[in-house]
């Protein structure tokens, strides 16, 4: 199945297919934290057309035929003048996801390799994304890929 899978830039006609992507991986937030996440709709089609719109965005989709199966949004994020830190610049993902009918076909790879691919183009060197600590299926799948822990956050609920 993996040569069928055509990686190509989101188009706002896409957004129906994305839409669905989108709300699988929400309602996955919204069943792992019930405490933080909203059941609501992540996102109308206008904050959709903005983020295609915005040049600092990569926002890629994986289709099978006429399926979208896969989506992968990035951010390219700075940091500048800070007292302490360094410059930097890095792309961010934002929110990868593949449909659950369609995991573990090599498609989420191909999306990340992608994006692994703009960030060369660009000159960014780094790739970046933050993963809820509930979500052990994408935590092994990011370690697959080859990134690293870069630094843990911890909590203790009080009440």
């Amino acid at each position: 199945m993996n040569e069928k899978i055509i990686i190509r830039k989101a188009e706002i006609k896409d957004f129906n297919k994305v839409h669905k992507l989108i709300m699988q991986v929400h309602k996955l937030h919204v069943n792992g934290r019930t405490d933080i996440y909203k059941d609501v709709d992540p996102m109308n089609f206008e904050e959709f057309k903005n983020e295609l719109l915005n040049t600092n965005n990569t926002y890629l989709v994986a289709q099978l035929e006429n399926e979208i199966v896969g989506i992968c949004f990035a951010q390219i994020k700075e940091t500048s003048n800070n007292k302490i830190m360094k410059d930097r610049k890095i792309l961010n993902i934002e929110n990868i996801c593949v449909d659950e009918n369609y995991q573990r076909k090599g498609i989420g790879k191909k999306l990340y390799n992608q994006i692994v691919q703009i960030a060369k183009e660009k000159n960014i060197p780094n790739v970046e994304l933050i993963v809820w600590g509930f979500n052990k299926n994408a935590i092994k799948f990011y370690e697959t890929l080859g990134m690293n822990i870069k630094h843990l956050k911890f909590e203790q609920k009080i009440s």
